[in-house]
């Protein structure tokens, strides 16, 4: 990996008005819930959607606005500069992270609450973490793919369509149609949209606890959207000026 790169990225986010203020609100929300709410109750979603907001980002725009030309006539390999560009997302977020479960650690403190819940704040900081890793991945490796922000909509459309697939489908299986008889009779298809929505989305545990199967699978995932993506990445022509 870079360290440029890492570093310049980190340097990006965290310089930008916005981090700033969703990182207030970060703070704001581990505050409040620390005072009547369970341990880890509202950052950590904060979390997941800063995950998503920062990775969309990741490459997509510069191949857009043709600034990756530039950068890659540096002496830099197109996988190390892809990774580098991920890692420093990845870090900002966990950087947020860090400060939102401090934040909530000192408000039970402050408020007397003598068990702190350090081990379940804890915890759902690494599932964050962890769950962060494959959310810039996943979106990494569309950013290879599309133009800019394209991502997004790929990202919610798959996130919406396979949320309701399940829903849709109870219904279509009421009915005594050719499709209803259809689906009754090969029940795979659901239970394959499911298992595809639980790699691809995975829901964080709760109430916050270490998964250890839940934790391999999600890092796996990880490993393999980021694979793709470098093959992507390296492939794909950057002409002048624009994509």
């Amino acid at each position: 990996m870079s360290p440029v790169v890492i570093l310049e990225t980190v340097r990006r986010h965290v310089t930008h008005i916005g981090y700033l203020t969703f990182l207030a609100l970060l703070v704001l929300a581990a505050f409040a819930t620390s005072v009547f709410d369970r341990p880890a109750a509202a950052w950590p979603g904060l979390l997941v959607l800063l995950a998503f907001v920062t990775g969309c980002g990741v490459v997509g725009p510069e191949f857009s606005s043709g600034t990756l030309q530039l950068i890659l006539v540096k002496p830099v390999n197109r996988a190390v500069y892809l990774v580098s560009r991920v890692t420093g997302v990845v870090l900002v977020v966990w950087l947020a992270g860090i400060v939102a479960a401090l934040c909530e650690l000192a408000g039970r403190a402050l408020w007397g609450d003598s068990g702190l819940q350090a081990r379940a704040i804890g915890t759902a900081l690494l599932n964050c973490a962890t769950d962060t890793i494959l959310t810039v991945s996943f979106l990494a490796l569309l950013g290879s793919l599309t133009r800019a922000y394209f991502n997004i909509g790929i990202y919610l459309v798959g996130l919406i369509g396979l949320g309701l697939s399940s829903v849709v489908f109870a219904f279509i299986r009421q009915t005594d149609n050719a499709v209803g008889r259809f689906l009754k009779a090969h029940t795979g298809i659901e239970r394959g949209l499911m298992v595809i929505d639980r790699n691809l989305y995975p829901d964080l545990p709760v109430p916050p606890r270490f998964d250890t199967g839940w934790t391999l699978m999600v890092l796996s995932n990880a490993a393999i959207a980021l694979l793709l993506a470098c093959l992507a990445f390296r492939r794909r022509e950057v002409p002048y000026g624009a994509d």
